[in-house]
Order: structure tokens, then C-alpha cells, then sequence
């Protein structure tokens, strides 16, 4: 049997059985390798702490049952930690638990930088876009224990695995929130177990912790569970440029094959692509093609919205300002915050500057300009007839 070594670098027999004296804290983690503590914890010693539980396991599940987040029906992994509000199992969707991972150097860090989080975030708000509000960041998958076990994926102490949380998952359309908010931690609960549809697709963005599992045991898992299509995204955070893979799932053998690779691709009958940050260090822009054929994003749709808000007010200020040096200087103040009051409250029209050049010519009458000319007809057709009023011959 191979020797491992322990937290002082001793070597040790694995099948040795292992007493509180010698240890680490809480069967697991060192507090010198907690959360902020730039301590190097070799893979060698994490995995003599998997070791360590396995060997104490009702211990190290007493610790686990004191958690204020424990879950009785979460297969926990003796292959992570599991501390008050941390933890490096990334399937775990405990409110509250932040999630770290170990670097290359063996260092606890948080495990994504602005590339990994925000490229997710702006992904679940550009397909939105399109797709409106069934696009879930994070669900928690649940599914039953068979398909851990037919794919022998299971936890360090031989449990099989029943919870996935892809990075984004979009949803059938009965899924779909009638509002746009996030949701919420129950309503990101998918019970593939009892019932519940699985997601149209799911995508995964890889970073240096997750490829090798986003590219084996997930394109299995998903395959299993029976999702049409599944993206893996490079963000070009550690690659020259970034790109997408798009895998389809064959009905008829259950495993999916890659239908594309590229920055541009089609899944769940629209077009997305993914392209170069104008700006060097920034996150790529994702995007989608509407029904109109108009490539969206996130970012730009705020743009946007914001220039229809502010475009309409430098124009009116615009057009009070000339009339404003065209009116008597009697009459200025009542007839500029008179406008400016009206056109706040409908909206400023096509025609405003007409308007105000026709206000400018009678001042006195510029509260008649407000209404629309159609109005003013429609008022004359519902007028009462006027009298018939004789002829000069009649005179």
C-alpha cells in the first residue's frame, strides 16, 4: 500500500487508523490554511485530510451535523471541506456558504476572478434578452443516485453524487418568471428526481480548477440526464482568444456529440457568439441575435435604455432653451415651465420644435399647442352643428 504524507510532510500508512491527538482541527483543515491565510497546503496533505475522514467518518459527520447549513438529504463529499460559511464543494448551494477552491500553488483562494463571475453574469442577462426570464444562474440539480452510480461518479467515501450546479441553465418556457428579478434560492431547485423538466441547455465556462471535469464527468452527467445541449465556454482568460463548444445530445445512444466549435454557434434555436473585450483585461462580450436579426448584449441594452432616457431630455431642453430667446420676457417663465411640465408628464413630441416656433409666434395662445391637431379635428367633428346661417340673397 502507497504511503502518503501528513500535515508535518511524516509519512504515514493510509489504512492506519488515525486518533484526535495527531489530527488536524475538526478532522479536516488546519486553521492556518483557512480562507486568507496564504499557507501552501500540498495536494499530498489534502489528501491525507480525505484519508483522515474517511478513517474517522461518524466524527467528521457529527462536525458536519452541527453546521448551522447542513442539509440531511446532501451527499457530503469527505473529499472537501465543509466549514461555518465556506467550502471548496462547488455542488454544494448552501445560502450563505461562499465557495473556495485550491490554486495551483496549494493556496485556499476564491475560485473565480472577474473573467469567470461576471462573463457568467453577463450571459444569464443577454440570453434573458432573447429568451426572457427562464435562464437560471447556478440551479441546483437534483438527480437520482442511479445515474452516479451507472457513471461511477461518486464521493471519497463511495456515495453517490445527486446534486450538479452548471455555471448557467436555460429552462423550459413554464419555467419562465413573470417579472425580471433574481431568483430566488428555492426557486433555483430543480428536482430532476421527482419530476421536474430538465433544462433546454446548460452552459459551463471553464476555469483552471473545473476544464478536465466540464469536458469528461459533466458531458456525461448532462448526457445522462437527458439535456438537448450543452456549451463550454473559454473565456481567452488563460487561452490566446476566446471560444465556445456546443454538444447535442443523440437520442438514440444517450451521449452527446459536438455539433461546433467556434465563437459563434446556434443552441436553443437562437444565435449566440462570443467576442473580444474592447478593452484588454475586461471580460469578452456574449451576445444574441433577436427575432430582428440585432446582436444584443447585456451591457450594450443598458446603454441603450439609458440614451432613450436622457436623449429625449437634452432635447427638450434643447427646444425650451430656443424658445426661451424667442418669448416676450413677460410671458417666458409661465410659458417654459408651463411646456416643460406638460412634456414631462406626456412625453416630448415628434414635432416639439414646430411647436415651439408656432408658440413663439403667439405666445398668448400656447397652451392651444398642446393639443394634438388630430385631437382639435376629432373636438370639431363631435361639435353640435352650427345654425344655418342665410345667404347674402337671403338678406
Amino acid at each position: 500500500m502507497s504511503e502518503v504524507q501528513t500535515l508535518t510532510h511524516e509519512k504515514r500508512d493510509p489504512s492506519a487508523a488515525v486518533t484526535t491527538r495527531n489530527a488536524p482541527q475538526h478532522w479536516s483543515l488546519d486553521p492556518s490554511a483557512w480562507p486568507g491565510a496564504q499557507t501552501v497546503v500540498p495536494y499530498l496533505d489534502r489528501a491525507w485530510r480525505t484519508q483522515a475522514r474517511l478513517q474517522v467518518l461518524p466524527a467528521w459527520c457529527e462536525h458536519l451535523q452541527r453546521l448551522s447549513h447542513y442539509d440531511p438529504e446532501f451527499h457530503y463529499d469527505p473529499g472537501h471541506e465543509y466549514e461555518t460559511d465556506w467550502t471548496t464543494d462547488a455542488d454544494y448551494q448552501e445560502d450563505g456558504v461562499r465557495l473556495y477552491r485550491y490554486s495551483d500553488e496549494g493556496v485556499l483562494v476564491m475560485p473565480h476572478g472577474s473573467f469567470h463571475s461576471w462573463l457568467i453574469h453577463l450571459m444569464v442577462r443577454t440570453l434573458c434578452l432573447v429568451l426572457g426570464h427562464r435562464v437560471c444562474w447556478e440551479p441546483d440539480l437534483h438527480y437520482p443516485d442511479g445515474v452516479s452510480e451507472d457513471l461511477e461518479q461518486l464521493t471519497a467515501s463511495g456515495e453517490p453524487r445527486t446534486r450538479r450546479a452548471p455555471d448557467v441553465a436555460v429552462m423550459p418556457e413554464s419555467w419562465t418568471l413573470p417579472e425580471a428579478r433574481e431568483r430566488t434560492v428555492a426557486e433555483r431547485i430543480i428536482r430532476l428526481d421527482r419530476g421536474d423538466p430538465a433544462p433546454e441547455l446548460v452552459i459551463e465556462v471553464l476555469s483552471r480548477t473545473n476544464d478536465s471535469k466540464d469536458f469528461h464527468d459533466n458531458l456525461k452527467l448532462y448526457a445522462a440526464l437527458g439535456i438537448p445541449e450543452y456549451i463550454i465556454v473559454d473565456s481567452g482568460e488563460f487561452s490566446e482568444a476566446p471560444c465556445m463548444w456546443l454538444f447535442r445530445l443523440d437520442d438514440k445512444e444517450s451521449v452527446y456529440r459536438m455539433v461546433d466549435r467556434g465563437t459563434t454557434l446556434t443552441a436553443c434555436g437562437i444565435s449566440m457568439r462570443i467576442i473580444d473585450a474592447p478593452v484588454d483585461g475586461d471580460a469578452p462580450v456574449f451576445q444574441c441575435r433577436d427575432a430582428n436579426g440585432h446582436w444584443l448584449d447585456h451591457e450594450g441594452h443598458i446603454v441603450q435604455k439609458e440614451l432613450q432616457k436622457e436623449l429625449p431630455k437634452e432635447r427638450m431642453s434643447t427646444v425650451l432653451g430656443m424658445l426661451e430667446l424667442m418669448l416676450p420676457q413677460d410671458l417666458r417663465d409661465e410659458v417654459v415651465a408651463g411646456l416643460r411640465a406638460h412634456w414631462e408628464q406626456t412625453g416630448l413630441p415628434e414635432n416639439a420644435e414646430e411647436i415651439a416656433i408656432a408658440i413663439a409666434r403667439e405666445p398668448e395662445a400656447w397652451r392651444t399647442r398642446l393639443v394634438d391637431p388630430q385631437e382639435r379635428e376629432s373636438d370639431v367633428d363631435r361639435s353640435p352643428p352650427l345654425r344655418d346661417t342665410p345667404s347674402p340673397r337671403e338678406w
